[in-house]
């Protein structure tokens, strides 16, 4: 199962801001959904209860919030990552907060578990700043690019792969 680094790290490529409330308030409600999928059921008398239980708020503010960014994340340029979210299904308009939810618990769920091709890996030991010995944003960057163009690359060569098979 994902962990919550995870989720953050998805949320932050999808252009969410770490100062934005609804990216917190995203990336638990995510983990709780992965844990138990009922929560999708009956997300403003469970998911947003136990969310703003979590952060001290309101559910009002919760799903505001959470309408917020994902209105963003709908407006970003990326629409390569939007189709990779959506299971290649485009979808012009923002979806609602709970079809949201179902969309990241699809898209978790999707990837296997302890996959050493996992897109969102975090950087292999030695990656780090040599001034600091911290992990090296640029290079987490850079990582990063790399592992989401194997994933395109394995994507092409299986649909190059399958158009053969149709000759």
């Amino acid at each position: 199962m994902p962990t919550e680094y995870e989720i953050k790290k998805m949320l932050r490529r999808l252009g969410v801001k770490t100062t934005n409330r609804g990216y917190s308030f995203i990336s638990y409600g995510v983990s709780l959904t992965l844990k138990d999928k009922s929560y999708l059921e009956y997300i403003t008398k469970t998911l947003y209860v136990d969310i703003a239980s979590n952060f001290n708020t309101s559910g009002s503010c919760v799903e505001r919030d959470i309408r917020t960014t994902v209105e963003a994340i709908w407006n970003t340029d990326d629409t390569e990552l939007l189709l990779e979210l959506c299971d290649g299904v485009s979808m012009p308009r923002r979806p609602a907060n709970k079809k949201f939810f179902e969309m990241m618990y699809d898209y978790f769920t999707r990837i296997p578990d302890n996959s050493t091709d996992r897109l969102y890996a975090e950087l292999p030991a030695g990656f780090s700043c040599s001034k600091l010995g911290e992990p090296c944003s640029q290079l987490q960057t850079v990582y990063d690019e790399l592992l989401r163009l194997r994933k395109e690359n394995e994507r092409l060569t299986k649909l190059v792969q399958d158009l053969q098979n149709k000759k």
